[in-house]
């Protein structure tokens, strides 16, 4: 598990630190959004953690794009979207098939 502890106005570093946090993770799977944090899930379950980084704030959306989620930005302004507060977006494969192995 890795917890992002820079500042969440700044969305360089913010990607930064996912780009550099993404060789050490498998295939990403999934990412939870929550009234408290945000987390990305792969597919080993080890995860990348954004304290604080949650509903309204605009660098949310900058780490949803880098990550290819599809989302409308109008649903990802208040939590009272959904009832308990928490959205999930599955990610898909990235890459072409194939490209991840050894040849």
């Amino acid at each position: 598990m890795a917890v992002y502890q820079g500042p969440l106005e700044d969305s360089h570093e913010l990607i930064q630190f996912v780009r550099r946090e993404m060789d050490r993770l498998r295939a990403l799977r999934k990412v939870v959004i929550s009234r408290q944090k945000t987390v990305v899930w792969d597919v080993n379950k080890d995860t990348l953690e954004f304290p604080g980084l949650t509903y309204g704030c605009p660098v949310l959306e900058v780490l949803l794009h880098e990550l290819g989620v599809v989302f409308s930005p109008q649903m990802l302004q208040s939590a009272s979207a959904s009832p308990s507060g928490v959205k999930e977006f599955d990610l898909s494969a990235r890459h072409p098939w194939g490209e991840d192995r050894v040849m």
